[in-house]
């Protein structure tokens, strides 16, 4: 009977630990966006058309790429038809990234675009 209470106690110690483990684990909340995660996703996905500055490349300017940091453009967009233009592409050279990215990362591309607006 003592060996089955020891038993049970290692048992319920060690999902615990698991479990402390996981909770730890989670560095932010779900859901959470962070504009590192925006400027790490916009490196990997947008910078080579886009240019690493946001202010867009020479030859895809001329095909009517905007500048993310120009006030004009930044005051004449919404972060919902940034967000429409990244989920479902624009144009015929716009790739859509709906069901490659997740909404919470298409949303930190939104934050990344609107950062650039900011820089001086």
């Amino acid at each position: 009977m003592e060996s089955y209470r020891i038993m049970k106690l290692f048992v319920v110690a060690a999902i615990f630990f698991c479990c402390l483990t996981a909770l730890f684990a989670r560095t932010e909340p779900a859901g959470a966006t962070s504009l590192q995660d925006g400027a790490t996703l916009y490196g990997q996905k947008c910078s080579i058309c886009h240019g690493k500055d946001g202010k867009g490349t020479p030859a895809w300017k001329a095909k009517g790429q905007p500048d993310f940091t120009d006030p004009k453009y930044q005051g004449s967009v919404s972060d919902q038809q940034i967000l429409a233009s990244i989920r479902d592409g624009k144009g015929k050279f716009m790739p859509g990234f709906k069901g490659k990215l997740t909404d919470e990362q298409i949303s930190s591309l939104v934050a990344q675009v609107r950062a650039f607006g900011k820089r001086k």
